[in-house]
């Protein structure tokens, strides 16, 4: 199978919360001088990749990485989406994930988050493998296919779930020796889409490109 779209998902650089154990959910936290350096390490290391198209969370954290990414890539228009937001951790926001008691009623429900992760992706990485599968297709000459390069930048929850819904599904595989575990803050997960729509997790939270301190836990995972 030939590769149609390669995804290339980050996560948001650390916040002034994420160093202090707060989950944040769907509040609007800002990156701290950490986090504007580690989405510059990330732009960095994604300065040569072609992208096609950007996406992100409408949170700032996540919109401000994509922002200081796509800066190498003046030309590629920055979409941002509420799906790509961090799990809703409802009375629970704003709380120390040390302090945070019992689940609160209006904490998002799992299975719920789950169907909005797949669901943006159905809807906008494979709809976009299936145009290119179509472009290939129908190419005269195969040789000058060129894959889509796309950018997303959401949260470490989100990642997660996303990366584990897909490969619990089967329509993603990990490649061998990719592990999915911690997402930390700025990492760069990759994920390769053939013309069939099925993928490979080529690589999961990788931090290579960072040379700063990370935040160990994700107070948001902790539910």
């Amino acid at each position: 199978m030939a590769l149609v779209v390669r995804v290339y998902i980050v996560r948001h650089g650390e916040t002034d919360d994420n160093r202090r154990g707060i989950i944040q959910g769907h509040l609007d936290t800002p990156l701290n001088a950490a986090g504007v350096r580690q989405a510059r390490l990330a732009a960095d290391a994604l300065a040569d990749v072609p992208f096609d198209a950007a996406y992100t969370s409408d949170l700032s954290r996540a919109r401000k990485t994509a922002e200081i990414i796509m800066e190498a890539h003046p030309g590629v228009a920055l979409e941002t989406s509420d799906t790509l937001r961090e799990r809703f951790m409802g009375d629970w926001q704003g709380q120390n994930m040390h302090a945070r008691g019992d689940p609160p009623a209006n904490l998002e429900p799992l299975a719920h988050f789950s169907t909005r992760a797949a669901q943006w992706w159905n809807a906008t990485i494979l709809r976009l493998a299936q145009r290119k599968a179509a472009e290939l297709a129908s190419a005269g000459d195969a040789s000058a296919f060129a894959p889509a390069h796309v950018l997303v930048v959401a949260h470490g929850g989100l990642i997660g779930t996303l990366v584990t819904t897909l490969t619990g599904s089967r329509k993603v595989r990990a490649a061998q020796g990719v592990v999915v575990g911690r997402c930390f803050n700025a990492s760069i997960s990759v994920v390769d889409v053939e013309e069939d729509g099925r993928g490979v997790l080529v690589s999961y939270a990788d931090t290579t490109h960072l040379d700063v301190d990370l935040v160990p836990e994700n107070a948001d995972l902790l539910a």
